[in-house]
């Protein structure tokens, strides 16, 4: 059985989306493993905010549900499934993209990068194989292009036969792109990473330690970029009161199933007249 397989039978659920609770040493364990049986691999980073977003985006929703590994991402996807129960910590994509590009610098594997300026491009393409000596960069290309220049754009990058494919185009346009051209790379692990090459860039700063142990790097990012402040404020705190409607209930049907195996068990009154008399 492989490890993904295995990873499988452990999956949980935050408000209906399957979740894996994997850390960094697992994820990379399937990674190398779809590197090692040539076998596709769409990874997830999921959030909160993916999460709502999926409710109301069919075609979000289905990527999600189908993707071949979905990492807990984000403070809430962690807090949802730590008030549920299940001992679980965050493994944000930044630092899963990294380590798999350590991986991937380790082990030979090919690596193509999609998305960002095409300053940003540039700079990372330089600095990654410094943090990552040995890192294998075959193919990239900046996030402006239209639907029409999809097809060449493709065909460019495929043709370099790339291991890893790190998708920095955002939510959700970076899931459809992998969801619309996962064929075309069939043997390859390819992972939406929103932001993370402004941060490898240097052009956007990641929120200090303190925060992230905190599990409050999305209050960072708010201070940092106020223009999130409309989507969070949405996004949010229905996450939060789903969450806690669905553990309400969850617990509700829990108490009445104790109940009823409680009455089921409680003893049959005690029927007097099958009593034996003292005076017989």
């Amino acid at each position: 059985m492989s490890t993904l397989s295995a990873t499988y039978k452990q999956r949980q659920k935050v408000l209906g989306y399957p979740v894996d609770t994997v850390d960094e040493t697992l994820a990379l364990e399937i990674i190398e493993e779809a590197w090692t049986a040539k076998r596709g691999l769409h990874v997830v980073t999921l959030n909160a905010e993916m999460v709502i977003a999926s409710q109301q985006d069919q075609a979000l929703d289905r990527i999600i549900r189908h993707a071949h590994l979905i990492v807990p991402d984000g403070s809430g996807v962690v807090w949802a499934l730590r008030l549920a129960g299940h001992g679980v910590n965050r493994l944000p994509g930044i630092e899963l993209a990294g380590a798999a590009l350590a991986l991937a610098a380790r082990t030979g594997a090919r690596v193509a990068l999609l998305g960002g300026k095409t300053e940003v491009l540039e700079k990372i393409q330089s600095t990654l194989p410094t943090l990552y000596p040995g890192l294998n960069i075959v193919a990239s290309h900046n996030g402006y292009f239209s639907l029409d220049d999809e097809d060449q754009l493709v065909d460019a990058i495929a043709a370099a036969k790339p291991d890893l494919v790190l998708v920095a185009l955002g939510v959700p346009k970076q899931e459809y792109f992998i969801d619309r051209w996962n064929h075309a790379f069939p043997h390859t692990v390819m992972i939406g990473v929103g932001g993370s090459f402004d941060v490898w860039a240097g052009n956007v700063k990641r929120a200090p330690a303190a925060f992230r142990k905190m599990h409050m790097e999305w209050f960072y990012r708010l201070m940092a970029e106020p223009w999130r402040f409309k989507r969070m404020s949405a996004a949010l705190p229905s996450f939060a009161a789903q969450v806690l409607q669905e553990l309400a209930q969850s617990k509700l049907s829990e108490k009445k199933h104790g109940d009823k195996v409680r009455s089921g068990r409680q003893a049959k009154p005690h029927d007097k007249s099958k009593e034996r008399s003292k005076d017989k």
